[in-house]
This record gives structure tokens, sequence and C-alpha cells, in this order.
């Protein structure tokens, strides 16, 4: 068995130090890109990181965007899918100079035919004054990822 000899070793190192210092270099980069890679929550196979932990959102224009019902303006709408449960968010806010008294709708949400995939009961809760702003918030089962449009209806009663 061949003793270690440290002197060759040295003079070894100090004749390639610049190659062996770029190896090192490129070592060095290649760990901290796949360490950033797989912690940064980007796409890999075209699935988001949050999807492949089994949460998504909805981000159609038509779900999304405002929408009007009876005065009542719904913004910073949301569809995020978490877990097996659909939760639809909007901030409602009353635009008329009244009270308003509309205190549940129905959040009807299609697919790209405008076929109705489900019906969600937005509680508004007690009376709007004007210009208050309200979250309201609809939880389901299911994933609606194939949802385009939203309506928003009058209350009544859906057995679901």
């Amino acid at each position: 068995m061949k003793k270690f000899d440290k002197e060759k070793a040295m003079n070894f190192i100090k004749k390639n130090k610049i190659p062996l210092l770029i190896i090192l270099v490129v070592i060095i980069a290649l760990i901290v890109g796949l360490i950033v890679s797989f912690n940064m929550g980007g796409k890999s196979d075209g699935i988001t990181k949050n999807e492949e932990e089994g949460m998504s959102a909805n981000t159609s224009e038509g779900i999304v965007s405002e929408a009007t019902y009876e005065g009542l303006q719904f913004s910073n709408i949301s569809l995020i899918s978490e877990n097996g449960y659909s939760t639809f968010s909007a901030d409602v806010t009353n635009t008329t100079t009244a009270d308003s008294n509309i205190s549940d709708v129905n959040i009807v949400l299609k697919d790209k035919n405008g076929n109705e995939i489900i019906t969600l009961r937005g509680n508004i809760g007690t009376p709007l004054k004007p210009n208050e702003t309200r979250t309201i918030t609809a939880v389901t089962k299911g994933k609606f990822n194939n949802a385009t449009t939203k309506e928003i209806i009058a209350y009544e009663s859906v057995a679901q």
C-alpha cells in the first residue's frame, strides 16, 4: 500500500491552483442551484409546487373579475382549491346611499359552455351601510378549476 505523500499533494495543488478553484466554484454553484430550484416552488413538469401540494387558484378572468348585483360591488374575488375543498372569497361593498338588506346571494359557477357547475351561497349577513365593505366566503367540497365564469344572483335555497 502506498503511503500518502503530503509534499507531492501540496506541489500538485500549487501547480493546479486555478483549475482546482474553478472546479470547486462550479461544484458549489451546482449544489446551490439544485437547492434553490427545489425550494423555490417553481414549475416542474408543468405543475406548480402549490398544485403538487394540493392547492390551486382559479384565475379565469370570468371568475376573478369584479361584479355588481343590486348595488353591491363584488371585488378582490378568488377561488382557491385545497385538500379537496374550494373557497370562494370576495369583498362586498354597498355602493348605494341606503342600507342594503341583501343578506345572501347565490354565486353560480359555470363552465366554458355556460353550464352551471355549482351554486354557492354567499352570506353577507347584517345589512351593509352605504360604502361599507365586508368579506364573504363560501366553502364547498370539490375542485372547480374548470369554472370560467360566475354569476351573482338572488339567493334561493339550493339543495347540495
